[in-house]
């Protein structure tokens, strides 16, 4: 009797510790990243776009994509702990511009875009001469971090 009295009673408490560990991700702000930040602050839009742009540089195929593996999370976590905080900065800028440019390129967003004008805005970027801008260093940044993740 005392063995099954001692099974319910840890199976209670399994449910309880996972309930209590659930309740924070219930209750997590949606006006936030999925991760936590310490140096730079990026909605949940700007991390679908991130993930977007993380999967277009290394799609799917018959191994998992940037996406399926979080990449966009890692170059996240790289530039808020590894880069200065002029590099983050210029991220953050490098980030606005991006959308900036898909928006007068394609007049809709990153996300909302086809896989062929995503490939398109990629590519114009690459060809752009400007190695100093905004723009360039997020790209570049983007694509090494999700090289680095895979």
């Amino acid at each position: 009797m005392t063995h099954l009295k001692r099974r319910e009673a840890i199976k209670q408490l399994f449910c309880i510790t996972a309930g209590v560990a659930l309740i924070p991700s219930c209750m997590s702000d949606r006006s936030k990243s999925a991760i936590l930040l310490k140096n730079i602050k990026i909605s949940p839009q700007e991390e679908t776009m991130l993930a977007a742009v993380c999967e277009t540089i290394l799609p799917k195929t018959a191994t998992p994509g940037a996406k399926e593996l979080s990449s966009h999370l890692f170059v996240l976590t790289m530039v808020d702990e590894c880069r200065k905080k002029e590099d983050q900065q210029q991220f953050i800028r490098g980030m606005k511009a991006f959308q900036d440019k898909c928006q007068a390129d394609k007049g809709k967003d990153f996300t909302s875009s086809t896989p062929e004008d995503k490939k398109a805005i990629l590519t114009s970027i690459i060809a752009e001469k400007d190695d100093s801008s905004d723009l360039k260093y997020f790209f570049k940044t983007v694509k090494g971090l999700t090289i680095q993740s895979y």
